[in-house]
């Protein structure tokens, strides 16, 4: 059974206006209780028709009560800002990483968008306890590892709890990030905005530190995945007798930007058969996905025989079917299965593009890491579950082989706040036993660098 290639549109493109020309949002207009609910009302009914798994973390009725208790909690007027935070917290149970929300800038308050009212700090945690790991500005008078007690006189571990909860994916991922991108996700939880924080620390210590700017923390939080600016195009490199390609995105919208791709990995591959390269290292450690075909078409450049590629559920959902039409895409055999199907499909067997003269034989490292992440995923755990080559570096901590998918898009009517999440699940060629996590076949510090790495590997 065929249905739509599978595809991943990067969040930034996803995330992109809902307004129409001439049209100038006011981001301190105030939107009525009535108003909230029915855009609460609306994220329901996308996610409980449209996801792919709702409820694989917690049952529908225990769903059903968190979002009576929002509703029943709007009693007064929300600017759009305010709402965002309000309702953040209702993709937490859906074991998605895709999942979320999105604010546009031009919806933003000022001071939410350029004011110094984020926390900023991380933390680490040993047992119950926990200690700053990070302060993203200088001269503050705190220290890594000093203990944190509380936060303007709040205890610090039901502030942790809060935070993630304002986290997406997996609940130990949550967790995760609830430490890592503490101050972000805390000051998401405050329905009042503070300019300075009192942290108390041993001794009732308490050190008075001023906020920072959402700039800093989105700038910190990019930064943990290794990607930059800079780091866009794909690119090869020669160290001595191994080769080095840089794969930082899987950027393809359309059947020519394919083509440009398959152009530009013939002319690298080409280059490293004329360079007679005894190595391949395939890097997409900051990878943060985008056409997981972009994928496919990279493993028929370095691979000749069939592979097993992603088993799937799919749910079926009117919301869906109206997206993909007003893209212009007509799948029959989808439209014609009833709404709330979850249609599954088995692995299926991948086969390289024939003939191409180009293809490499030799030996290939792939390398994956922090910022390796949705489609990136897909490629690196193919090649792991087929043995395709040797997976190297890290696990990447934001990133599951098992994962749900193929974004849905949509706008709230009111606010015109932007969801998203995913309709297909994804399960690995390997299947669900085991851990979900993508354990590289050799483990590399990419900190190292990539000559580095590559003296750690070859021998």
């Amino acid at each position: 059974m065929v249905f739509m290639r599978k595809i991943y549109l990067s969040l930034a493109f996803m995330a992109l206006g809902a307004y129409g020309f001439g049209q100038t949002p006011d981001p301190n207009k105030k939107f009525s209780p009535q108003q909230l609910k029915d855009d609460l009302a609306f994220v329901k009914r996308q996610l409980f028709n449209a996801h792919a798994d709702p409820f694989s973390r917690v049952s529908k009725t225990d769903y059903e009560k968190s979002f009576a208790g929002l509703n029943a909690g709007l009693k007064d007027s929300l600017t759009a800002t305010d709402f965002y935070k309000y309702i953040r917290g209702t993709f937490c149970w859906l074991n998605d990483e895709h999942a979320g929300f999105t604010i546009k800038p031009a919806l933003q308050t000022s001071e939410y968008k350029n004011g110094n009212i984020w926390l900023p700090i991380t933390l680490s945690q040993k047992g119950t306890t926990y200690f700053i790991d990070k302060v993203l500005i200088p001269n503050t008078g705190l220290q890594k590892g000093m203990r944190v007690i509380k936060i303007n006189g709040d205890w610090i571990a039901p502030a942790v709890v809060a935070a993630s909860g304002n986290a997406n994916g997996y609940e130990s991922q949550q967790h995760q990030k609830a430490l890592d991108q503490f101050g972000y996700l805390y000051t998401l939880t405050q329905r009042t905005n503070h300019s300075s924080f009192n942290i108390e620390t041993t001794g009732k210590k308490i050190i008075t530190l001023p906020g920072t700017n959402l700039k800093t923390w989105q700038d910190y939080i990019i930064a943990q995945t290794g990607r930059t600016e800079d780091d866009e195009r794909i690119s090869y490199t020669r160290y001595g007798s191994s080769g080095y390609i840089n794969v930082p995105a899987f950027d393809a919208r359309n059947d020519h930007q394919m083509d440009s791709l398959k152009g530009v990995f013939t002319k690298i591959f080409t280059q490293i058969k004329a360079d007679d390269i005894k190595a391949v290292f395939i890097d997409v450690s900051k990878n943060g996905g985008g056409n997981s075909a972009v994928g496919d078409m990279l493993i028929s450049f370095f691979y000749d025989k069939p592979w097993k590629g992603y088993q799937c559920n799919f749910r079926r959902s009117d919301e869906y079917l109206a997206l993909i039409t007003s893209w212009g895409i007509k799948d029959p055999q989808y439209a014609a299965y009833k709404p709330g199907t979850l249609i599954h499909s088995d692995s299926s067997d991948e086969y390289p593009f024939n003939p191409n003269p180009a293809r490499y034989n030799g030996k290939v490292y792939v390398m994956v890491g922090s910022g390796t992440f949705s489609s990136a995923i897909m490629f690196a755990t193919t090649i792991k579950d087929n043995h395709i080559a040797t997976l190297i570096g890290q696990i990447p901590p934001d990133g599951h082989p098992n994962h749900f998918g193929e974004l849905y898009s949509n706008t709230l009517p009111n606010t015109k706040i932007d969801l998203r999440f995913g309709v297909k699940e994804w399960i690995r060629p390997a299947g669900k036993a085991g851990k979900n996590i993508l354990q590289p076949d050799v483990l590399v510090d990419l900190s190292k660098g990539v000559e580095g790495v590559i003296r750690a590997v070859v021998k």
